[in-house]
């Protein structure tokens, strides 16, 4: 009877494992990089975790965004400008995987925002056009340069090691969820409130673990 019981236990523990939700955490200030780039983002960071509670990466936002009005056709996040900076990520050992599926190392990230192009090769390879570029921090020093398309894609290039940049899929936030929810594709998104020059916090979400149709 008591081997029956524990064994029932087991088996409740277990599914309730199974079935745990990715969450996140507050955690202390970035210390890498140089001090215009430590300046450049909030004083709290963020430790996300996937349902199987091990640590996927650590966030940190910009303490403010440059926005402006403007037509961009499909996208979600059309204030943004282009390579915005819009914060840090850094992947513990074991590193991670782009949206595209590529082999991301472990270490520290800048993150700038870019629009996918317009050309039939990236037609249809993310639900939303709005993607995150990362970029090794000791290559990107300075989060107020401006970076046409060319020169983010080669630097991009340095984080993923092929000949496509690092990319990340921006998606629309959800008011409902906390800082981290899975949506029915299996993605983890990060999601959390960023603020926008006018002083008007605005809500960013990026996929941090999952991949689109290539």
């Amino acid at each position: 009877m008591r081997k029956s019981a524990l064994a029932c236990c087991v088996v409740f523990l277990l599914s309730l494992h199974a079935f745990a939700a990715p969450k996140a955490e507050k955690i202390g200030s970035f210390t890498e990089g140089s001090d215009k780039l430590k300046t450049a983002l909030s004083s709290e960071g963020y430790r996300v975790y996937l349902p199987n509670t091990l640590a996927c990466c650590d966030v940190w936002l910009a303490k403010k965004v440059a926005t402006t009005k403007k037509d961009a056709p499909g996208a979600y996040y059309p204030e943004f400008h282009e390579s915005e900076f819009l914060g840090v990520i850094t992947f513990p050992k074991g590193g991670a995987s782009d949206f595209r599926g590529q082999t991301i190392r472990p270490g520290s990230y800048t993150m700038r925002y870019e629009l996918l192009p317009t050309d039939g090769n990236h037609m249809g390879v993310a639900p939303y056009p709005d993607m995150v570029l990362l970029i090794p921090v000791a290559d990107d020093p300075d989060p107020d340069a401006g970076l046409d398309f060319a020169r983010l894609v080669e630097l991009s290039t340095k984080a993923s090691g092929t000949a496509h940049p690092a990319a990340f899929e921006l998606v629309p936030a959800r008011d409902s969820e906390g800082a981290v929810f899975q949506t029915d594709d299996g993605w983890i998104v990060f999601q959390a409130e960023i603020t926008s020059n006018s002083m008007k916090p605005m809500k960013v979400a990026f996929v941090v673990k999952g991949s689109g149709e290539q």
